[in-house]
């Protein structure tokens, strides 16, 4: 939980820089804040799943109304449960650039920590790769809110489930965001 404190000052800090700028003539550069809610299923007790919620911080940039980028950094800590990670999306659909209804689809990266639990013990597991993300939302004027998802590789949560349990259970990891964001 330190390590996101620290990320959460840091984009504090970059938030009040960048309020600097937001006299100028407003660019389509976004920085926002979200509910998470993060789901493996299934998966051993120490996994994270729908019943509990995480925050995200992410930047934004649609580079035309067509084509954006997106980086997040998210973490959750709850009962059992305690990872934090990133993921970087390539965003390609309609007004992402623009006032009025967005949506968007592409491939996703990401890279967690979770903190798996063996022997009575938190040991940090590092789980990344590919996912693909949906989203759709509505800009009103410098306001953003959008619901987006990515369904992720499942070939780390497979391993995992396999030294856990023994079972070679595929299961479908599913990371989910409500997010709000302000046009600079």
């Amino acid at each position: 939980m330190r390590r996101f404190s620290f990320l959460l000052a840091l984009s504090a800090l970059s938030l009040s820089a960048l309020s600097v700028s937001a006299w100028a003539e407003p660019t389509n550069f976004r920085v926002g804040a979200g509910l998470l809610k993060y789901d493996v299923h299934p998966a051993p007790d120490y996994m994270p799943d729908f019943r509990q919620s995480g925050v995200t911080l992410f930047a934004e940039f649609p580079q035309d109304n067509y084509h954006g980028s997106r980086f997040l950094l998210y973490s959750l800590d709850e009962d059992d449960t305690s990872l934090w990670g990133y993921e970087t999306q390539v965003m390609i659909g309609y007004g992402l650039a623009q006032p009025g209804f967005r949506i968007h689809t592409g491939p996703a990266w990401h890279r967690e920590v979770i903190d798996v639990r063996r022997d009575g013990k938190a040991d940090p597991q590092i789980f990344n790769g590919w996912g693909w993300q949906l989203g759709t939302g509505y800009q009103i004027e410098a306001i953003t809110i959008e619901v987006a998802a990515t369904y992720r590789d499942t070939r780390d949560y497979r391993m995992e489930n396999k030294i856990a349990t023994g079972r070679n259970t595929p299961p479908a990891p599913i990371l989910s965001n409500l997010l709000i964001s302000y046009r600079f």
